[in-house]
């Protein structure tokens, strides 16, 4: 199979797969309000999932490591999570929606990492460009959040699970179509994540990452919020999400060079620079004009730091650990850090308001220290890759 015809396979996977999470972010919490539920159950129901894909997903990836596979076990996902929307559509109450959403809410999640873990086989062996690949989830979600808020206004908030219903059937036909690509299977009986976490370069990465993606809690928390307080009108909000994930698709489409030219180490440091600029000044004011120019350095605060994240495990870590890599990466960013950070900034939020977003500047400040303790780790063991 030639470069070009991954590429395509992969971005048309992206594409439908990220559709799902263009209408799930911005549009679950609506349709779960109108089976009746309030938004202290629909956040429990949205933390409860965050947290199960902790060790569902650790186990997902070190399964794909143990056998080898990628493309079968993310056909079975994708036919989970359309059998279980299918199912969903017809609950009500909140035990069964948290139960049922505990299980499709964990697989999309989890197979983020086990995507991602493919695109990086294939663009080792075959030279397909990661960045240009994803950019085409970026495109889809600006996408599927325009076209879901239309419809939602249309036909009210249970269009919602038929539009995810839809992104899973396409998920599942363009899931048959990904590269079959395999990896020898691993001979050791213990969890290729145990041996990783073994590795004091591969923990020290992953703390620095997972500081540096977790900086952006608040801003997926409370930025509306916060931003309609402040007399912000909805068009301009709506404006300043999409003007952050335009930017994001920029850099995707040349985030190849941009890894040759300065490394991982410098782009985790770039983003923890961009962070703590980016973070002060939502903290600091509301002025339309300072919102549009820090909203650009969404690319180097979250594109930067998942493209240097994913360009050290692909140089260091052995194929046979790669999915269980990227489960670690996937939980301990937007699982565990992620959930300590939202947490944190519940509490400041409510008793601060704006001065939340400087408590994530902290955090893009502690990702920098770890990114400058990596760079100094990886000289001392001469950047011999993880055994």
């Amino acid at each position: 199979m030639s470069p070009s015809s991954h590429a395509l396979r992969l971005s048309g996977y992206y594409f439908c797969f990220f559709w799902i999470v263009g209408i799930l972010v911005p549009f679950m919490p609506v349709w779960f309000a109108g089976r009746g539920l309030s938004a202290a159950e629909i956040g429990l129901i949205l933390a409860a999932a965050l947290w199960t894909k902790i060790p569902v997903g650790l186990l997902l990836t070190g399964y794909a490591d143990h056998s080898g596979e990628r493309r079968r076990l993310l056909l079975a996902i994708s036919l989970c999570v359309a059998l279980g929307l299918l199912g969903l559509s017809g609950l009500w109450g909140f035990w069964p929606l948290l139960l049922a959403w505990l299980v499709v809410g964990t697989l999309i999640t989890s197979a983020i990492p086990l995507t991602d873990s493919l695109a990086l086989l294939s663009a080792s062996r075959s030279g397909t460009d990661y960045g240009r690949v994803r950019l085409w989830g970026s495109i889809s979600f600006i996408a599927a959040s325009i076209a879901g808020g239309w419809l939602l206004r249309l036909y009210g908030s249970e269009v919602v699970i038929w539009l995810l219903f839809g992104g899973a059937l396409a998920v599942v036909m363009t899931s048959m179509t990904l590269p079959n690509l395999r990896v020898e299977r691993r001979q050791r009986v213990r969890p290729a994540a145990l041996d990783l976490m073994r590795q004091p370069v591969f923990c020290l990465f992953a703390a620095t990452a997972a500081l540096l993606q977790s900086s952006h809690a608040a801003l997926y928390a409370f930025a509306t919020l916060h931003w309609r307080q402040a007399g912000v009108a909805d068009g301009t909000i709506g404006f300043l999400w999409a003007e952050g994930v335009l930017a994001e698709i920029l850099l995707f489409s040349f985030a190849g060079r941009l890894v040759r030219r300065l490394g991982v180490t410098r782009l985790f440091l770039l983003a923890a620079a961009a962070g703590i600029l980016r973070w002060s000044v939502l903290g600091l004011t509301t002025e339309i004009a300072w919102l549009i120019a820090v909203q650009l350095l969404h690319a180097l605060t979250f594109t930067a730091t998942h493209v240097a994240a994913l360009s050290f495990l692909q140089q260091t870590v052995p194929e046979d650990q790669s999915a269980s890599a990227q489960g670690l990466y996937d939980g301990l960013a937007m699982g565990l850090f992620f959930g300590i950070a939202m947490a944190a900034a519940s509490w400041v939020y409510a008793a601060e308001g704006s001065r939340v977003f400087l408590l994530m500047a902290a955090f893009s400040g502690l990702g920098g220290l770890a990114a400058l303790l990596l760079h100094r780790l990886q000289n001392r063991s001469n950047r011999q890759p993880c055994a």
